[in-house]
């Protein structure tokens, strides 16, 4: 069974501890798609440059902004990311009962990348967006290895407001956020939006999706009820009840709560693992090789007349650390490397690398992990609180450090010592054996 996931989370001034706007994604990819952490300059272009996107060519625009993005290591596109003007957009799967378009257009990352770098506000960058999916269409396989088309969702925000874009083929509703939201891979707009593209109620009509005589549910209306919507529906839930609980006291703490979340309280047991069966969650672990799994997560506070700190953490947050950038910054090359297999020169492989070791046994290992997990975040939170923003030197020894401390943990798990001394490989269960297969 195929289960692809995504969450993106948006927590308004009116409703976080610090009166700042707060914004996170949890980004699930397929196995083996690596996915580093980028930074592009700002740039001025002339009036014939072309940008090839992933699939297809489109005009360059005069200036493109500096932006940051968490990227699939083969398409040119970000899951999510910021500018320099403090924009912010996280995208999810959608599907539809409209069949998804054939010919090659932009993907939704190609889409999200152009609206950082063409949109100076929240408001400008979805209109970027929806501009261009009208030119160009939404369209191409999203996936390494398997057939994999979808519609969008956005949630786009600034500073100061954020929105939430539904769409499907060129059609497209928006609706403003008035507090806190979440969106996973269904559509979220019910009978209330602010914008769409013109015709969405009439299409729908003609196509005898919905009667005239019953209110308009987009949602409802639009969306195709298979087996992955059916799979987003309970992340969805539990996303919107998790941001609504702590709706008034909500910080960067709460968030990394919920981004590591697996249902805990709810139907998690105490001893569980990722071997014992799929379990569809916020923290997504994979338990097969067409399933996706959780490869990055960031969260940011824009905090205005500050400079806002992008936390990142690669591959599945509750076995990650989140530290630390900004969209000023210049990365290691450790960071923003990676490719299809693992290499030694990839902060995200050396995380994945990890993380399969410590999956071999997950509740033996993650109490272990968390230790040190929290004490080099609470680390890297006080040097922001006291500091600021991490300038380059700060950012190259925190990537030094915490990759030290995930080589140190998969070396205890993998190679221990035996009772006559001599170095022995860990047992993998079954479902870990056949991951390593397919990535190492």
């Amino acid at each position: 069974m195929e289960v692809f996931s995504c969450d993106t989370m948006v927590a308004l001034g009116n409703s976080t501890k610090s009166g700042n706007l707060i914004f996170a994604k949890n980004s699930d990819r397929p196995l083996t798609e690596a996915q580093p952490l980028v930074v592009y300059p700002a740039g001025d272009h002339k009036p014939d440059e072309m940008v090839q996107c992933t699939y297809i060519k489109i005009p360059q625009a005069a200036h493109t902004y500096r932006v940051l993005g968490s990227k699939p290591f083969w398409i040119w596109g970000f899951e999510h990311g910021m500018n320099e003007h403090h924009v912010v957009i996280g995208n999810e799967a959608v599907w539809a009962r409209e069949p998804e378009e054939k010919e090659d257009g932009l993907l939704g990352m190609d889409l999200l990348r152009l609206g950082l770098e063409r949109g100076r506000t929240a408001y400008e960058a979805l209109h970027v967006i929806t501009g261009l999916l009208k030119q160009y269409g939404q369209g191409g396989n999203a996936a390494l290895g398997m057939e994999h088309r979808y519609n969008n969702a956005f949630l786009i925000a600034d500073d100061h407001e954020a929105w939430i874009l539904d769409t499907c083929g060129r059609r497209w509703v928006a609706r403003r956020v008035k507090d806190v939201a979440g969106i996973s891979n269904c559509y979220s707009t019910e009978e209330q939006w602010d914008e769409d593209s013109g015709d969405v109620k009439e299409y729908a009509y003609e196509n005898g999706w919905v009667s005239r005589d019953v209110p308009f549910n987009f949602a409802k209306v639009y969306s195709a009820m298979g087996l992955k919507h059916r799979a987003a529906h309970p992340r969805y839930a539990r996303l919107n009840k998790l941001l609504n609980q702590h709706k008034g006291s909500i910080d960067l703490n709460v968030i990394r709560m919920i981004q590591r979340d697996h249902f805990e309280g709810e139907i998690i047991e105490p001893r569980w693992s990722p071997a014992d069966g799929l379990h569809v969650s916020i923290c997504m672990h994979a338990i097969n090789e067409k399933a996706s799994r959780t490869a990055a997560a960031a969260h940011i506070e824009l905090a205005k007349g500050e400079t806002p700190v992008w936390w990142n953490c690669f591959s599945v947050p509750c076995m990650s650390i989140f530290a630390p950038y900004t969209v000023e910054s210049e990365f290691p090359e450790i960071i923003s490397h990676a490719e299809q297999c693992y290499t030694e020169n990839s902060a995200w492989w050396q995380f994945e690398r990890m993380q399969y070791a410590m999956e071999q046994d997950y509740p033996k290992y993650i109490g272990q992990w968390r230790t040190v997990q929290r004490q080099l975040e609470e680390k890297y939170l006080e040097d922001v609180r006291e500091h600021g923003a991490p300038a380059n030197e700060k950012i190259k020894a925190n990537t030094e450090e915490m990759l030290k401390a995930a080589d140190n943990m998969y070396r205890m798990i993998t190679c221990h010592p035996s009772a006559s001394g001599e170095p022995q490989k860990a047992e993998a269960n079954e479902v870990a054996k056949q991951r390593a297969k397919i990535v190492f």
